[in-house]
């Protein structure tokens, strides 16, 4: 389903199409503003420390095609998503917009990236890569102790940029930026909103363009475009796909959501980023900075590869109530596959509520044979659509 003329008819669509299909035009458009760029690699970077110290957080994002970096340098237990983005990272293809990369404690296989990159900064000096950090926030226990460990991986992290600019982050910086990422995420969250129910308006490859647009966009822009394509989108026809919930691996193409939309799926949520997670829950403005900022990563709709398998059961099924999806699409590539332990429990709960439950495994980046998913996703649909049917 190539991108519905609807769309391709609002003004602000087309702002976000073009910053999500030509990124490093966009990333050099912002940093015309004479600030530079810090790339995240993980969910749980807090962009809001590294706006608040002026500089332009930058979503990676992973490289497509032949990835001769990664083949030289990393195992194959490697999925093709991780391979991309350290592909992205190593190949120079962005170095002189990339000035500081910021890695998350959001998968073990970031963390192996993490090491990676820091020894190969150490032994090919020539090599062109940017200032590295990790944000090493514990995501599992809820507990007491857990809270305070994070407030001070924050405040360490705060030190770490501010030593990076040279600008001290004072707490009106970091209120300011906290309000600003409030607002966009809310903007997100009430388009997002038409995507939900029976009268889902907004195809699954859209939002995932607007979304991920969104990110190489300054935040008030986005703002803006956000609240006017909402107004768009509302008149949009009413889409008669299957809705269904997305997990698995990220996308940061529209590739795989284009191939379910064909077949007659539709994507309404999905617990990653880019998508849903992203704009869970807002930052405590009452608290003191720092801490809100720790509390709100840390208690965001749980994630496959840091969150109890219980926890998970309980929040997966819930968010399909909350968005009136019918079914779910767990989506895996080769050697990235948490996501399955989550299916046994998974699907005791989701057959109580008679839910179906799609799962495709073993796929690569980009797709080696996207006919044979297409023919298992669309007889999927005729499944769930005639059960619907019969009532």
């Amino acid at each position: 389903m190539a991108t519905r003329p609807c769309a391709l008819e609002s003004a602000a669509y087309n702002e976000f199409k073009r910053a999500f299909d030509h990124k490093h035009e966009s990333i050099l458009n912002l940093m015309l503003s004479g600030k530079k760029t810090a790339w995240m690699l993980g969910d749980e970077v807090p962009e809001e420390i590294l706006m608040a110290a002026d500089l332009i957080p930058v979503r990676l994002w992973g490289h497509p095609d032949n990835r001769p970096n990664a083949d030289k340098y990393l195992e194959m237990s490697f999925g093709a998503l991780w391979r991309g983005l350290f592909e992205t990272i190593m190949n120079d293809e962005h170095s002189d917009i990339m000035d500081y990369l910021v890695l998350s404690n959001s998968s073990d296989i970031i963390q192996k990236l993490f090491y990676y990159l820091v020894q190969l900064k150490k032994i090919e000096p020539e090599r062109r890569l940017p200032d590295i950090e990790y944000v090493d926030y514990w995501l599992v226990n809820k507990e007491f102790r857990t809270r305070e460990r994070n407030w001070r991986e924050t405040q360490r992290f705060q030190t770490r940029v501010e030593e990076w600019t040279g600008k001290k982050i004072s707490d009106r910086d970091l209120a300011e930026a906290i309000t600003l990422c409030n607002a966009y995420k809310a903007a997100l969250r009430d388009f997002s909103a038409l995507r939900f129910g029976p009268e889902s308006r907004i195809t699954g490859s859209e939002a995932l363009t607007v979304l991920a647009g969104s990110f190489y966009l300054e935040k008030k822009k986005a703002i803006e475009l956000l609240r006017a394509l909402t107004e768009d989108a509302a008149g949009w026809p009413v889409l008669e796909n299957v809705r269904c919930l997305y997990t698995g691996s990220m996308q940061d193409t529209t590739e795989v959501y284009e191939i379910l939309q064909n077949a007659g799926l539709n994507v309404v949520c999905e617990d990653k980023v880019p998508g849903d997670r992203y704009t869970d829950r807002e930052t405590d403005t009452a608290r003191p900075p720092a801490r809100a900022i720790a509390d709100r990563y840390h208690n965001r709709f749980p994630s496959s590869e840091r969150a109890f398998i219980k926890d998970r059961a309980q929040a997966l099924p819930e968010r399909v109530k909350e968005t009136g999806a019918e079914a779910v699409v767990i989506f895996m590539n080769h050697n990235d596959e948490s996501y399955i332990w989550d299916l046994p429990k998974l699907k005791i709960e989701l057959d109580k509520m008679g839910i179906r439950i799609l799962t495709i495994e073993d796929q690569y980046y980009p797709l080696k044979d996207p006919d044979s998913i297409l023919d298992r996703c669309t007889k999927f649909a005729e499944t769930v659509k005639r059960e619907r049917k019969n009532g």
